[in-house]
């Protein structure tokens, strides 16, 4: 049984049902630790994410922090021969490939079939501002048509452009906070606290971005 009922409340935190500590063995801690690695929220969907909503509801003495890039910043930063390199380029997005990176988190056969890979354009434009921004970290797996190490390299320096300290802010989190981004041009990650002992219990609720895949699909 979930810790919340509403299916569009997310349980961001290291509880059981009961609001006990997760077990260090416990799977759904594996499963969260991937939270820690930057991503953007649903990119493992052909119906992708834009806003989000980050309650924080208990947060540890220290550490815990959430961290955020800023991938307009990063793809306007990028020398001219790079942007024309990734004109066109579409990559796929797994939950489970972020998952095996981190965390040790093994799906079932049922749950690889219920959240299949999706696909999105390396480079999108923001409906909003109309900048482009960069779409990519830990769900991207692969170019397509790329070899996939070649295709990983690549989205490796990516990130590592995107998560450079000039693009990213850091949230200190207090009690009570709500925090709410834009998936469309962000990346953001958990930051490591001792999760053992302390608790950190956060609500997240997602916008899907239903216009965007339908475009996609026109």
């Amino acid at each position: 049984m979930a810790r919340h009922q509403n299916r569009h409340i997310f349980d961001v935190s290291n509880l059981d049902e009961q609001g006990r500590i997760l077990p260090l063995d416990d799977q759904r801690r594996a499963y969260r630790q991937g939270n820690e690695l930057w991503h953007t929220d649903s990119s493992f969907r052909q119906k992708s994410a834009t806003w989000s909503m980050l309650h924080a509801r208990v947060i540890p003495p220290d550490g815990a922090d959430t961290q955020f890039a800023d991938t307009r910043a990063a793809y306007d930063a990028l020398p001219e021969s790079t942007k024309a390199k990734l004109e066109g380029l579409v990559a796929e997005h797994s939950i489970w490939h972020s998952r095996a990176q981190y965390g040790g988190y093994k799906p079932t056969e049922e749950e690889i079939k219920a959240r299949p890979p999706a696909r999105h354009p390396v480079v999108r434009r923001h409906p909003g501002s109309g900048r482009k921004a960069l779409y990519i970290a830990s769900h991207a797996s692969h170019i397509i048509g790329w070899p996939v190490e070649e295709g990983r390299a690549l989205l490796r320096e990516l990130l590592a452009h995107a998560t450079e300290p000039r693009f990213v802010y850091a949230h200190k989190w207090r009690l009570g906070d709500l925090v709410i981004w834009d998936n469309r041009c962000t990346l953001h990650r958990a930051t490591p606290f001792e999760s053992a002992t302390h608790v950190r219990d956060m609500r997240r609720s997602t916008v899907i971005d239903t216009r965007y895949a339908e475009a996609m699909a026109s």
